[in-house]
């Protein structure tokens, strides 16, 4: 199989609900930082010198093919294609993305790319997303009819001196996605199998739920080993949009364990999880410690696991730059970031205490990340 091989030790095999699985992976060498969702984010965070450089950053590509930007996007009128925002930049309504736009700044020089990789969708004519038939993109990508887009993706990612972290339907769980459970697996496998087939080495795939999924909706989703693979997910992922270290990623992180691999907290940033309670960090700076003090711990308790983790330093209540934010049906609510503003850049105080509480040595900035990449054994 053609892919990053990860060292971990394995100290045996544990049975757990009659099932045989892997044992928990030897001590965390660190926690990767990445940072971004868009490239104001990701560039406020790079270079503001208050901030240690990161390890890496996030951005996003769309494969919802041939379907229309919504009306109040900033680029609309528009229609998707395969891997939009991969390599020239464009809004679709979360601020500008373009994954390829950072790495052609080689100041910034990032060790690893977290790429969520949409694949929901089309939504019907009642605004339901499609699910289980032939017209959903997951479907069209297991048979085979966005290859090219595919092909595309491969031939960029194997000219990249960085570790990939692929989100593969990120969120897969959210309700706003919609998922079918067998189409989203066949999808998620044949990405796989193509990148291999293409003999990608640096691509890991990461499984990445809301952050509260139970144990079934995560075995649910989960690509098991077959005949073509003997390993399909590298790092079970989540988000983590609470105020309450306690509530997020229990099973994520407990099925981590059982299969020997790592945990990434794929998307993070200062909220209390209530609609109505919701943290700018430019007016309300105590909170926004505050939800710094229970993610540091969160990380602290389960840092035997969790190998990354993925701020968002986005001003989310931009109705110019990104207002599809203003109506966004999420973790149960219409307007869950609407009045969130998680840009560190906005507020001295908070930035300051973000920057010691990220420079801690448990913690990978871009001074050591390319020698953990060696350490780790990745090769790029």
């Amino acid at each position: 199989m053609n892919r990053i091989s990860t060292v971990f030790a394995f100290v045996g095999l544990c049975v757990l609900s009659g099932t045989v699985m892997a044992d928990t992976p030897e001590p965390a060498d660190g926690v990767l930082v990445l940072a971004g969702q868009n490239l104001r984010a990701t560039h406020a965070y790079y270079y503001d010198e208050r901030l240690p450089k990161p390890a890496g950053f996030s951005d996003y590509i769309s494969y919802d093919v041939d379907q229309p930007y919504a009306a109040n996007a900033p680029d609309a009128p528009r229609s998707y294609r395969g891997n939009e925002a991969l390599l020239a930049p464009t809004n679709w309504g979360a601020g500008v993305q373009c994954v390829d736009c950072i790495l052609q700044e080689p100041a910034l020089d990032p060790a690893v790319v977290n790429i969520g990789f949409y694949m929901a969708g089309p939504k019907d004519v009642d605004g339901q997303q499609c699910r289980g038939t032939p017209k959903c993109n997951a479907y069209k990508i297991a048979s085979g009819e966005y290859d090219a887009y595919l092909d595309e993706f491969a031939h960029w990612a194997k000219g990249l001196n960085a570790l990939v972290l692929l989100r593969i339907g990120y969120e897969f769980d959210g309700e706003w996605n919609n998922y079918d459970p067998a189409q989203f697996k066949a999808a998620f496998k044949y990405i796989h199998q193509y990148m291999d087939k293409k003999e990608v080495n640096n691509i890991e795939y990461v499984l990445h739920s809301v952050g509260a999924a139970s144990r079934e909706t995560l075995l649910a989703y989960y690509p098991e080993p077959d005949e073509a693979s003997s390993k399909y997910v590298d790092w079970i992922g989540y988000s983590y949009f609470t105020i309450d270290p306690e509530s997020r990623g229990v099973n994520e992180l407990a099925l981590a364990r059982e299969r020997g691999i790592k945990a990434f907290i794929g998307e993070a940033a200062p909220h209390t999880g209530d609609c109505t309670k919701q943290i700018d960090i430019a007016t309300n700076p105590a909170l926004a410690m505050r939800w710094i003090d229970g993610f540091i711990s969160h990380i602290e308790r389960n840092k035997d696991v969790i190998g990354a983790i993925a701020y968002i330093n986005a001003d989310w209540s931009d109705t110019v730059y990104s207002p599809m934010w203003t109506e966004q049906t999420d973790q149960g609510c219409n307007g869950f970031f609407a009045q969130s503003n998680s840009r560190l850049n906005d507020n001295d105080q908070v930035i300051r205490y973000w920057a010691k509480k990220i420079s801690a040595p448990l913690f990978i900035n871009q001074d050591r990340a390319r020698e953990w990449l060696k350490k780790t054994s990745r090769s790029l």
